[in-house]
């Protein structure tokens, strides 16, 4: 069994989301920059990508590096195909992310899963930002990703009922669990109080994103540098309506 194993969410349900992560940045797919710099980690010991049995998604497949393997789960539903994967790929805990998150930092992964492991009673941990405020999904994306207990995920799959529960399981130990079981890294200062463009969810957002690939070296990609860049650009910004404010677990 490993200790942490990285998932990475490639359930695509929309033309709009298969379009973005085929698109070509610094000479790779969306897709490919994601299974990197999952691979790049040094506190994961494996990393799979996990999709349905769609044709539409048959492409997942076949862009994925060869390295990184594919799991394919019987169902779409967020909850119950990552537990599927991890019964086939069995792991202590798991770092999940999205397949159209191509600024992922393996820094910040590496962050996450040294808070997450330092506290014992953890199920659950996530980037946070300093005012308290989460995304509709749960935590801030982009950059940020999510551990688990694989234990504690499975617990979930079998007490969620809701189906926002279902698809984002984060927002699921975020309204269930203790405050014990949680643990709330705070973003990097630079990040917060504004959300950027970071996830490809709309023309925008490509445009962003695809400004920050010229701008960097691709084959390193560091947080600082892309929040750097992300403070320059003026059309990176994005006002959060959708956000809401939680009281502090900290």
């Amino acid at each position: 069994m490993l200790k942490t194993l990285g998932v990475i969410d490639g359930l695509l349900t929309t033309d709009s989301q298969r379009r973005n992560v085929s698109r070509m940045l610094g000479g790779k797919t969306v897709l490919e920059w994601v299974a990197r710099q999952m691979t790049d980690s040094l506190q994961l010991n494996g990393v799979i990508v996990v999709t349905d049995n769609s044709d539409e998604n048959l492409f997942v497949k076949t862009t994925t590096p060869l390295d990184v393997p594919v799991f394919t789960a019987n169902t779409t539903e967020t909850l119950m195909a990552l537990c599927q994967s991890l019964e086939a790929f069995p792991a202590e805990h798991c770092v999940y992310l999205g397949l159209d998150w191509p600024l992922i930092d393996s820094p910040l992964i590496d962050q996450l899963v040294i808070a997450a492991e330092s506290n014992p009673q953890g199920e659950y941990a996530a980037f946070q930002f300093t005012d308290d405020s989460y995304s509709a999904k749960g935590r801030p994306v982009g950059m940020f990703a999510e551990w688990y207990n694989v234990k504690a995920l499975h617990h979930a799959n079998r007490k969620a009922v809701s189906p926002i529960h279902r698809e984002y399981p984060g927002m699921y130990f975020l309204e269930q669990a203790t405050k014990e079981a949680l643990t709330l890294v705070s973003v990097p200062k630079q990040f917060a109080g504004t959300e950027f463009r970071m996830t490809l969810e709309s023309e925008e957002d490509w445009e962003t994103i695809a400004t920050i690939f010229e701008s960097i070296d691709a084959g390193n990609i560091h947080w600082s540098h892309v929040a750097a860049l992300l403070t320059h650009l003026p059309h990176a910004q994005v006002k959060r309506p959708h956000l809401q404010h939680e009281p502090s677990f900290s």
